[in-house]
């Protein structure tokens, strides 16, 4: 029998091989998003939210009830800190919410261009830290637990012979300002005023790359960074504001990624075919594209395949909707067609209400 740190070691260099392109002894399988782990452990969502400490077992104990999986997607509930990712307010189970209702971004407008204002003479940092502490709910003592206690918490996980996936995460600055404005406010601003958006952005950018490096380095065996940008799919803008205020960041952002030996994993929600090509300028066995089941995962393997690791794309419906062999039977599919260079996981998050035999289906194919 293997000893946890033997499948650490194992899982570990599954993954790296798959991001590498390289051909591994079975394709590696890593569940992403957390809000499944109550329903599959029996805990009620307000305390998984409550109790950061408490979440971090359950997170644990429901890897364990998945089976041979080679990464953890988190070490714990960060719901209640997610408006520092989003610039906004959140609804939670147990608070604003009935106790097993999953959180919610409460989107409204909390930023004013005035506030493109205080970024480029103060800096973001210092507009962020009172952002932080006057506009939306959060929880300064929560936030401080979680830095005080994440080191921990992924050790609790590693030591039970889990890598972290995208342990480390950098926010594209068009999420924080086109939820703190709002997407609608925010297109006219882009509109209105482009140089002030994009002199704040590029403000953004290298604030979140230089803490990114720490992390990177503060991180134990950091497989690649998460880079969070909802709100950058190429339908929502024309090519030109595109290229202009999603792909800038986003090059510089993976540039600086990759220059720190860790690979760069886009989580790319929504349709992102008409952006395919722009990825190509990034150096082979670098980059994961991580889709969510919008953008045809052929398409990205047409595209991208030779080039970089794609990670997906077994969608919510199906864990939801479908039965145990229609699950099964797509994994295998992806698991065939893809090749090397691929990792099996669910299209974004496994929803809340998944059946939990469809999920462990899902897993049972890459095992085969």
């Amino acid at each position: 029998m293997k000893t946890t740190k033997e499948l650490y070691n194992e899982r570990l260099n599954r993954v790296k091989k798959a991001i590498k392109l390289e051909k591994t002894d079975r394709t590696p399988v890593v569940p992403f998003g957390i809000c499944i782990f109550p329903k599959l452990t029996g805990v009620k969502m307000s305390d998984f939210v409550a109790d950061l400490d408490l979440s971090n077992r359950v997170i644990l104990k429901g890897m364990k009830m998945f089976g041979d999986v080679d990464a953890s997607p988190a070490s714990f509930c960060f719901a209640s800190t997610m408006g520092t990712t989003s610039f906004s307010n959140m609804k939670l189970p147990g608070r604003e919410l009935s106790d097993n209702m999953l959180w919610q971004v409460d989107e409204r407008q909390l930023m004013t261009t005035d506030d493109y204002d205080t970024i480029i003479n103060k800096g973001f940092e210092a507009f962020r830290d009172d952002y932080f502490a006057s506009k939306i709910n959060l929880d300064l003592d929560v936030l401080n637990e979680v830095i005080t206690k994440c080191p921990q918490y992924m050790k609790n996980i590693n030591d039970e012979g889990y890598p972290l996936y995208g342990a480390v995460q950098i926010v594209h600055p068009i999420d924080y300002l086109s939820v703190g404005r709002t997407l609608s406010k925010f297109m006219m601003d882009i509109r209105k005023m482009p140089e002030k958006v994009e002199e704040v952005m590029d403000i953004i950018t290298d604030s979140n790359i230089k803490a990114m490096k720490q992390a990177v380095k503060n991180a134990v065996d950091p497989l690649g960074v998460f880079i969070a940008m909802g709100r950058g799919c190429p339908d929502f803008y024309n090519p030109k504001l595109w290229e202009r205020f999603v792909w800038k960041s986003l090059k510089k952002i993976t540039d600086a990624i990759i220059e720190t030996g860790a690979a760069a994993s886009f989580h790319a929600d929504s349709n992102w075919e008409r952006g395919l090509d722009y990825f190509k300028e990034f150096p082979k066995g670098t980059c994961v594209f991580e889709t969510d089941g919008t953008t045809d995962i052929y398409k990205i393997k047409e595209k991208l395949g030779d080039r970089m690791c794609i990670k997906g794309d077994v969608q919510a419906s199906k864990f939801v909707l479908g039965t145990p062999d229609e699950v099964y039977d797509y994994s295998s599919r992806l698991i065939k067609d893809m090749g090397p260079g691929f990792i099996l996981s669910s299209g974004c998050d496994i929803p809340a209400n998944a059946k939990i035999e469809n999920v462990k289906a899902m897993i049972s194919a890459a095992g085969k």
